[in-house]
């Protein structure tokens, strides 16, 4: 085609050109009400970067060219401070869709001369479209991964101080650069597979960035250490699930600013040890007595070493004892849940005790006893078959 017919198309990209302010205005509008990603984006900020873009598209349309190396250096640019500014490349490139589709619906309003040459323009848009998409993609990757390593590296950091010692100015400081207030609540979790290769794959990882609220995340002793805000108290049954399936989650209290997040830590760490694969997610709140127990088991050893024992070469009394608790010390519902008669569970509290010195019968004796025979049965839950105990 010669160029003197392509002058209605630039007559058309001029007139745009002159209401490009009503235009761009129109794209920002769509992409603010179809996106809310972009509410992060100050509105004026936003409406000087899509007039300049669609500025910058018109006159490689008129030109009847690509875009130059100055105009996508202008998208890198403005690509790389989105994702600064959190908006993910999916709702990125897809403004500029949009931005397109009012950039395309203006030049269809009154082509005049341009008609016949529109189906020619709307193919040259297309390739801009794809141009600016594939810089845009790029840019955009470079900074969401510059930006990964530094989080990743901050989050290490937080935990190594929350467990070294306790909170300080750095402690706060990482913590207001990881998006999260020192003031305010945290939760934690601590997540540990039966393997000892415990770097969460791609995938996994991925899952975790989409979280809908902060979470930090850092590996720490063989296991994967968590911190969240503003969660109700679902999330770490959500955490679970997107977690591997061979693992196990011990969950701390929610304590209140970075000497809390420590004590946090210090309580998902003791929840852990009572955690089993028929018991994935534990919170510390509803074994505590259990968990402090476990984590006192060489300071108690010589005090428990007799009911350990009894425990474990007669189970059947450690059975007792525990349905014996389950059922608020009645003896006929312990039975009927071990499937035996009354007297026989009578007879093997009795033997427990005097094998003990404990009496199960008894508040005291009871809550020693069982707290030794879940230790005991968790402890041999977790050997080996054929190892001896």
């Amino acid at each position: 085609m010669s160029a003197r017919p392509w002058d209605a198309v630039v007559g058309l990209c001029d007139r745009v050109a002159a209401d490009l302010d009503r235009v761009a205005l129109d794209s920002v509008t769509t992409i603010r009400r179809d996106l809310e990603g972009y509410a992060v984006v100050p509105f004026e900020e936003h409406l000087e970067a899509v007039t300049e873009q669609q500025r910058r598209r018109l006159e490689a349309l008129a030109g009847r060219r690509m875009l130059g190396a100055e105009d996508l250096d202008r998208a890198s640019d403005l690509a790389r401070r989105r994702a600064r500014q959190g908006i993910p490349v999916d709702v990125l490139i897809g403004a500029y869709h949009l931005g397109d589709q009012e950039l395309w619906r203006a030049l269809c309003r009154d082509p005049g001369p341009a008609a016949p040459l529109l189906p020619e323009l709307a193919a040259h848009l297309l390739q801009l479209l794809h141009a600016i998409s594939t810089v845009v993609a790029a840019a955009h990757g470079e900074v969401v991964r510059e930006l990964q390593t530094q989080r990743v590296t901050l989050s290490q950091r937080l935990v190594e101080l929350l467990l070294g010692g306790g909170p300080d100015a750095e402690a706060s400081d990482v913590a207001d650069a990881l998006g999260l207030d020192p003031l305010a609540d945290f939760t934690a979790g601590v997540w540990r597979g039966v393997r000892a290769d415990v770097v969460l794959s791609p995938d996994v990882r991925r899952g975790l960035d989409r979280f809908p609220f902060p979470l930090v995340h850092s590996y720490q002793s063989g296991a994967v250490v968590f911190l969240v805000q503003d969660v109700g108290p679902a999330w770490p049954d959500e955490l679970a699930a997107r977690l591997p399936d061979e693992g196990v989650l011990g969950v701390g209290l929610r304590r209140s600013g970075l000497a809390g997040a420590a004590m946090s830590l210090g309580d998902a760490r003791l929840a852990l040890g009572v955690a089993s694969a028929g018991r994935r997610v534990v919170r510390f709140g509803d074994v505590w007595p259990e968990a402090c127990l476990l984590s006192e088991g060489s300071r108690l050893g010589p005090l428990l070493t007799s009911a350990s024992t009894t425990a474990t070469t007669h189970p059947h009394l450690a059975d007792a004892v525990l349905a014996f608790a389950a059922a608020d010390m009645s003896v006929a519902r312990a039975a009927e849940q071990l499937h035996l008669h009354a007297n026989s569970v009578t007879y093997r509290l009795q033997r427990w005790g005097q094998l003990t010195g404990w009496d199960p019968r008894t508040f005291d004796g009871l809550v020693r006893s069982m707290a030794v025979c879940r230790m005991t049965r968790r402890e041999s839950a977790r050997r080996p078959p054929g190892a001896r105990p």
